[in-house]
């Protein structure tokens, strides 16, 4: 299994985790994403396509130091971003559960 970790604290809002994420799950491979290259278009619909491109890599994403309760509150826009791309990642690692997903706070490594 294939481990991506995606640290909020590498990232000043939303947009610079799209950026990450393409670059970590290897958006260069795929052909179809140039026209959104190289942050998805910050977009959550084009980060579930994608993500659907990436269903046979057997991924395990830990997202650390993402406050889910927090982040679900949605009290700044990146909140209500970054709650789209925790959605999108919850419902990847659903239909497809040769990927997972794990939450942890810095704490508990």
């Amino acid at each position: 299994m294939k481990e991506i970790i995606f640290n909020r604290n590498d990232y000043k809002s939303y947009k610079d985790f799209y950026l990450d994420a393409y670059k970590k799950l290897g958006g260069d491979r795929f052909d179809d994403f140039d026209f959104c290259k190289p942050d998805l278009g910050s977009n959550a619909d084009i980060l579930d396509e994608f993500l659907w491109y990436c269903h046979y890599d057997n991924l395990h994403c830990i997202f650390i130091n993402f406050d889910v309760d927090k982040i679900k509150e949605q009290k700044k826009y990146d909140d209500y971003e970054f709650n789209l791309v925790i959605e999108v990642f919850e419902m990847f690692a659903e239909e497809f559960p040769n990927n997972s997903i794990e939450f942890k706070m810095d704490n508990q490594q």
